[in-house]
């Protein structure tokens, strides 16, 4: 029976890793290629802003940097970001173990999370949300733990709390709040100001540290100034705008990922069909939640948890909100406490009145179908193409809609040295990362010239752009067309908006053709 138990584990576990083997050959985004770009600088020396400037913060791409130490390439990151996934499930499976009592708990709890992030789009993995979720894990199980102990290990496990939570700072500015949550659910638990407040200690020490790296580093001006951008594009939004988006764009998102999840999977080429069967699970998963927060908050025994579980899954809710965004990658932050309250729905089933012993299990077996097979088709297709015909990454992201992007690449890493410096004038950030060519700029993107609220900080912005176009002098400088990479770009249209710029680059450089969707300028 031991034996059965032991192979039956290991079948599911090599089950659930096949369903997300298929990322490490998916072509990086928008998102990733900056984490990408940013994560190079610092892996060759560089300050995050000083040298790379993202509007997220420095933990994404100093992953990036460290998942790229051996190999520079799309697949080193993908295949790092399912490590740190696994190990976010098994950390969540601890946790639901911890919280409900109940290792089958765990198991679901773990495997949810596992598929939920398998199956996303190429574009929603290895994002700062996905990330910072091992943090939002961590910080929830320390502060459990804490709260079933009257030890000396108590402020200790608060302290870590807070720190782990605190550390979210660094990857989005918003997500501190939970550190903020979790404080204030330690005095409610363990009803002492001097307690709670090792929540909020460790939280201080781990966003001290982040600003010390500034410091040190002569960065902390451009801290300063990338704290005044997000507030101003994060925050500060007229109260209609920010009603019509709440009350129109994110209930709209809100309904299409509980429907389907967070994006359609995949969908870097168009020769694999979209598989929506059984809702991709998530019907099943919301029904699982709804049964799981009821069984909690029923029992006893297990309210204390369930409470928790469902704050957890609130404060994410409000932080989407607050970013006022509806981009679905955002979402990936309800993920854990989503299926931390569905693995809660088979917790004691042998208690359990009889629909929730029926409803859980079948519940959770059609859950799991609907994940597999939306990715199902991903699946055999990376068998058909790594394999049966053993092709190459470069073949796999030529085939791919990403492919302009690797020309690109090539043709700068064919035509500059090492030591050459490079400017895309776009939003393709991945181009600096596939080439392995320094930017001239510190800037891997251009979206803040559109996108910033704050006119003063846009001002600031480009001064920072021209005088590193300045110092630097790359060899070549590189525009995109209208409507590339998404249909609404107009970077022509940005270029000439930033006068200064367009000057020199009319100045100094001169027109030698186009590629694919580019248009080079070299240096006279």
């Amino acid at each position: 029976m031991q034996w059965m138990k032991v192979g039956l584990t290991a079948l599911a576990t090599l089950g659930l890793l096949a369903v997300g083997l298929p990322q490490a050959w998916y072509p990086m985004w928008f998102d990733q290629g900056a984490f990408a770009a940013c994560g190079d600088v610092l892996r060759r020396g560089g300050v995050f802003l000083r040298d790379c400037w993202d509007v997220r913060g420095p933990l994404t791409p100093a992953l990036y940097a460290l998942a790229t130490v051996l190999s520079q390439t799309q697949a080193a990151v993908f295949a790092f970001n399912l490590i740190w996934q696994a190990a976010s499930a098994i950390l969540l499976s601890v946790l639901a173990w911890r919280m409900f009592a109940d290792r089958l708990s765990g198991f679901v709890a773990g495997a949810l999370l596992w598929l939920t992030m398998a199956t996303l789009n190429y574009w929603s993995v290895a994002q700062a949300e996905g990330f910072a979720n091992l943090c939002f894990i961590a910080a929830t199980l320390c502060a459990w733990e804490a709260s079933r102990r009257l030890d000396r290990h108590q402020a200790g496990l608060l302290f870590l709390s807070g720190a782990t939570a605190g550390a979210l700072f660094w990857f989005k500015y918003p997500f501190a709040l939970y550190a903020i949550i979790l404080m204030a659910w330690a005095l409610v638990q363990h009803r002492r100001i001097g307690v709670a407040a090792w929540v909020g200690v460790g939280a201080a020490l781990a966003i001290g540290l982040g600003g010390a790296y500034f410091l040190v580093h002569g960065a902390l001006e451009d801290l300063l100034l990338h704290l005044r951008y997000a507030i101003a594009n994060f925050h500060n939004k007229p109260l209609d705008e920010r009603w019509a988006w709440l009350t129109g764009l994110f209930w709209i998102e809100i309904t299409t990922f509980a429907q389907i999840g967070s994006t359609p999977t995949a969908g870097f080429k168009d020769t694999v069909p979209q598989v929506q069967w059984l809702g991709r699970g998530y019907p099943f998963i919301m029904l699982l939640i709804a049964l799981g927060a009821a069984r909690s908050l029923w029992s006893a025994a297990r309210r204390s948890a369930g409470g928790l579980t469902i704050v957890w899954l609130v404060t994410t809710v409000l932080l989407n909100i607050w970013q006022g965004h509806s981009y679905r990658y955002h979402f990936i932050i309800w993920l854990p406490p989503m299926a931390l309250l569905a693995g809660a729905a088979l917790a004691d089933l042998r208690a359990a009145h009889l629909i929730a012993r029926l409803a859980a299990p079948a519940l959770f077996i059609a859950a799991v179908a609907g994940q597999v097979l939306a990715m199902w088709p991903w699946m055999r297709d990376a068998y058909d193409n790594v394999i049966a015909q053993g092709k190459s990454a470069r073949e796999l992201q030529l085939e791919s809609k990403e492919s302009a992007q690797l020309l690109l690449a090539e043709f700068l890493r064919d035509n500059a040295a090492p030591e050459d410096r490079v400017v895309v004038f776009s939003d393709t950030p991945v181009v600096y990362f596939l080439a392995q060519r320094q930017n001239a700029t510190r800037f891997p993107y251009l979206r803040w010239a559109d996108e910033s609220r704050d006119a003063d900080v846009r001002t600031m912005l480009a001064r920072a752009y021209l005088d590193d176009l300045t110092r630097h002098s790359p060899r070549f400088f590189v525009l995109s067309h209208d409507g590339f990479p998404w249909e609404s770009a107009r970077f022509i249209e940005t270029w000439k908006g930033l006068p200064e710029i367009h000057r020199f680059v009319e100045t100094n450089y001169t027109f030698i053709g186009e590629n694919g969707p580019y248009i080079l300028f070299q240096r006279r």
